[in-house]
């Protein structure tokens, strides 16, 4: 004996796998482009997190060596001295330091730099035009470039600036 199916009994139709296979795919969508702005947040409060630890760090090696602050800021372009007999002179020492700081800056923050420099107005300028009047107290400036707000008024460059009690 064959038993029918009821219209109720058949299962689903076509459209309606069309539809829930729509529903899932949006769903899916959604999920991936929620992990990408997290990957990217993360970056962001990554580069954040170097710069701040690298202002940090610079400010704590001027301070190890006060006599010589005078060398980081505005220092000269070029290599570090050497040093006799592996005893530096201050200024040597200040000129390997800056640039080993200033090479890290770039390697690990995207269109990274640093500086050391007086300033009146610190909480201003790009790493092309860094805009130190050379007035008031020693601040070091660290600049990068977030690409994901380039679209906004400052061109997605970002700044960290860490100010010196001298």
């Amino acid at each position: 004996m064959i038993k029918r199916l009821k219209d109720s009994q058949r299962g689903f139709s076509f459209i309606e796998l069309s539809v829930a296979t729509a529903v899932f795919s949006m769903g899916l969508g959604s999920l991936s482009l929620m992990m990408l702005a997290a990957v990217q947040g993360t970056a962001e409060a990554r580069h954040r997190t170097v710069a701040i630890s690298q202002a940090d760090s610079m400010a704590e090696i001027i301070a190890m060596s006060a006599d010589a602050y005078g060398h980081y800021v505005y220092p000269p372009e070029g290599e570090a001295a050497s040093c006799d007999g592996g005893l530096c002179q201050s200024d040597a020492m200040a000129a390997g330091n800056l640039l080993y700081w200033q090479h890290y800056i770039r390697e690990e923050l995207p269109g990274g730099g640093g500086m050391v420099c007086r300033d009146s107005t610190p909480d201003d300028g790009t790493l092309g035009d860094p805009s130190c009047d050379g007035n008031g107290t020693v601040v070091i400036k660290i600049f990068w470039e977030e690409s994901r707000h380039r679209d906004t008024e400052n061109g997605g460059f970002r700044r960290v600036v860490s100010r010196l009690p001298w």
